[in-house]
């Protein structure tokens, strides 16, 4: 597969967000530089930086100058971290030489990367001098959001936290636009952590954002557990109910992402008796909301709510499914009425989060009434991506009984496919397509076939041999 570089640029910008066209785009690289450099990035989202460091060597024996310049970018990073200043500082030195010989497009992705080194490791520099040339790379929203992340850093650094905030919101409305969904959540969660030394209640606007973005777009705790962090300090300086849930999230993904020592302060019981209250309070309030919800769409609720959580409730799969799909609303809510755990189920199905109702508190929290769902922004989310997946679905009832005969291990990489389906689902320079059985599936039950091959490709190669055993369950008469 041929890559034109400036459509390298615009998938280098996503970061780890990008992988699955990464994966999609080595399975057949034609070009050896570049599947260096992929595979340096690929290294890099993985925290394995020695390889990382191994392919950007490679990388920069071409003679391409925007893909040395990138590579080399990384390198130094690398090199930072490792406390290789000197030969850091030496590679960074070489980098700014070459901005004169870069074209507007890539100038737009090294300028700002180097301004955001120069912030983030600004005592280790030896010479911070830089001609930018144009303001050509502040077209990217991307690149501008990074921009305002380090100039908030220097606020915090003189304490102006109110001034820090604002530039962090900013810079998340900027990669929310491009979107970026690492630097949605690096904004949103530098936004409530600093503010909270300010403004307790404002923190806790921000992190109920934070934490819908991150189930929205993240599945490995490795990658999230410093946010959730924040999310559980800023809910318990706020003595809100929600920690307990925060609590689940945390303890849920230890059991899949085992390397992350977490915490004992996440110790806690989910059902706290304050949690209790308020699962009760809320499903009163929503059994007249279910009453008003169209029979059809009870099915896809319930398995888009089942989906979403982490560890899954335990229901009498024969019995429940045969509940659902009759539609009795009376008969649902007796039999979801029964315990705290289904009253929590049925509060998720019934529960929104209104993204832009909530941007609205970001900057005007006074102007508005604090937000209260009652359940977990972070399981709305991933909800939200199965009810999104299924909007134009065929064979609705024959997937789900596939699905409820597949083991634990199965559910896991299964559910994550599906939300990963919608989540990587944006304009990318190049469309993946799906083959043999992963096109099968697609079509078979109308889950579109980009969808289901970005879903497909965001796994590993024997992930991906996994999936394709469990889809084969799913094409079976």
């Amino acid at each position: 597969m041929s890559l034109n570089l400036n459509d390298l640029i615009d998938i280098i910008e996503y970061g780890a967000y990008a992988q699955p066209i990464v994966n999609y785009i080595l399975l057949d690289c034609t070009d050896k530089t570049i599947e260096y450099y992929l595979l340096c990035l690929k290294n890099i989202w993985k925290f394995n930086y020695r390889e990382a460091y191994k392919y950007a060597e490679l990388t920069t024996t071409t003679t391409t100058t925007i893909l040395k310049a990138l590579a080399t970018l990384e390198k130094i990073s690398i090199l930072f971290n490792n406390q290789k200043i000197k030969k850091a500082n030496e590679e960074l030195e070489r980098i700014k030489n070459e901005i004169p010989h870069l074209n507007k497009k890539s100038r737009k992705i090294i300028i700002p990367t180097i301004r955001y080194i120069e912030s983030r490791f600004y005592k280790f520099i030896t010479d911070s001098g830089c001609r930018y040339w144009s303001k050509e790379y502040e077209k990217s929203d991307a690149q501008k959001s990074l921009l305002k992340y380090s100039v908030a850093r220097k606020k915090i650094k003189k304490e102006n936290y109110n001034k820090a905030y604002e530039l962090f919101i900013e810079g998340y409305f900027l990669a929310r636009k491009f979107p970026h969904p690492t630097m949605i959540c690096a904004g949103l969660n530098s936004a409530s952590w600093w503010i909270r030394y300010e403004n307790k209640k404002k923190a806790l606007i921000v992190v109920n954002l934070l934490e819908y973005y991150i189930g929205y777009y993240f599945e490995n705790l490795s990658k999230i557990y410093n946010w959730l962090d924040t999310i559980f300090e800023v809910r318990r300086i706020n003595n809100d109910p929600g920690i307990s849930e925060v609590c689940n999230i945390v303890n849920g993904l230890k059991e899949f992402f085992n390397e992350i020592n977490i915490d004992k302060k996440f110790n806690r019981s989910f059902y706290s008796e304050e949690f209790k209250r308020e699962t009760k309070k809320i499903f009163k309030e929503n059994i007249v909301k279910f009453k008003n919800q169209k029979e059809t769409k009870i099915p896809e609720l319930f398995f888009a709510t089942y989906t979403a959580l982490i560890e899954k409730p335990y229901f009498t799969k024969s019995r429940i499914l045969r509940l659902i799909f009759e539609g009795d609303k009376d008969k649902i809510i007796k039999y979801f009425s029964r315990d705290y755990e289904k009253m929590y189920f049925f509060n998720l199905m019934l529960s929104e989060f209104n993204v832009k109702e909530a941007e609205k508190r970001l900057m005007n929290p006074v102007d508005f009434e604090e937000i209260k769902s009652g359940v977990s922004p972070f399981f709305i989310a991933r909800k939200n991506l199965i009810t999104e997946l299924f909007k134009n679905v065929k064979n609705f009832k024959e997937f789900v009984i596939h699905y409820f005969e597949l083991n634990d291990e199965e559910m896991k990489i299964f559910d994550a496919f599906l939300r990963s389906a919608v989540r990587y689902d944006i304009k990318w320079p190049i469309t993946p397509y799906p083959k043999g059985k992963i096109k099968n599936f697609s079509i078979k039950y109308g889950l579109g076939q980009k969808r289901v091959a970005l879903g497909y490709y965001s796994f590993e190669d024997n992930e991906r041999a996994f999936l394709d055993s469990i889809i084969e369950k799913f094409l079976s008469v």
